[in-house]
């Protein structure tokens, strides 16, 4: 997973309770939290993350050819 915040890259199966510290909503927190930055990362949205980061990258090229 790559932190939409900060750009770090991690293994989110690897960090301990899912890098969290202790904000009160462990049993129903979907949250990843980066363990650079702990801002928490939603898996579900990645997808949608990654479509908006195609995009804007095809914006950017098609700016620069014109």
């Amino acid at each position: 997973m790559i932190c939409r915040m900060c750009g770090f890259e991690f293994d989110e199966n690897e960090l301990e309770n899912r890098g969290c510290s202790n904000c009160g909503k462990h049993d129903n927190c979907n949250q990843v939290h980066c363990p650079n930055c702990g801002f928490g990362n939603h898996p579900d949205f990645e997808d949608e993350f990654e479509f908006i980061i195609k995009l804007k990258d095809r914006l950017k090229r098609k700016k620069s050819i014109n």
